[in-house]
């Protein structure tokens, strides 16, 4: 985990300075996440470099976006022993990868105005973002991801999302986020809101 953290250390830095070693570093991180010996603690911070590497290199992520969706969208399947502490916290952990990831990719794109490119992938974003919304166990920090992501898709891909939106499972998690303890939660799900309220004037 330590060795990921510098990975991340090493992309805010050298931001697109990153890019000649992106090709061995993503292969690594593949490799790495379908190893069944690895230490499934660092998995959720392996997800949420591919955010970082994307954040660094903007456009120039496009080369590794399908592999990594298809990556994020099987990890987001990943299902627990719901009855068993820990792995409802690993889960959550998890799924804070998975959409600190979403949010890096977005942000990344859009940077470079590439942010169409992840048109194809909002499907599965929204079957994720519904599976989070009925999730009793769900914790703030996943509410807090969850939003971000809600909001990075409505200022990234606009009225294109405008359906998708409109989803109750979006209204579900804005709604919670709002009204969360956490003050930085409740800014993140009010950005949000007014982010999508402009895409879909609702």
């Amino acid at each position: 985990s330590v060795a990921v953290g510098v990975i991340g250390d090493c992309c805010r830095a050298l931001e697109t300075g990153i890019a000649p070693y992106c090709d061995e570093l993503v292969t690594l991180l593949m490799q790495n996440l379908q190893n069944p010996s690895l230490n499934r603690n660092v998995k959720p911070p392996m997800l949420s470099v591919f955010g970082d590497i994307a954040l660094a290199i903007t456009g120039h992520f496009e080369k590794y976006l399908s592999v990594t969706m298809q990556m994020l969208a099987a990890a987001s399947q990943t299902k627990v022993d719901m009855d068993n502490y820990d792995m409802v916290d690993y889960l959550n952990q998890l799924r804070e990868g998975i959409l600190e990831a979403y949010t890096g990719i977005l942000q990344g794109l859009r940077e470079d105005r590439k942010g169409d490119l992840f048109l194809p992938y909002v499907d599965n974003v929204s079957v994720f973002l519904h599976m989070i919304a009925t999730d009793a166990e769900r914790d703030d920090a996943v509410t807090r991801t969850a939003v971000g992501v809600i909001g990075d898709l409505a200022h990234t891909l606009g009225a294109k999302v405008a359906g998708p939106l409109g989803h109750e499972a979006v209204k579900i998690l804005l709604r919670e986020g709002r009204k969360s303890q956490s003050a930085q939660t409740k800014e993140v799900a009010t950005w949000a809101q007014n982010t999508v309220k402009q895409v879909t004037g609702a």
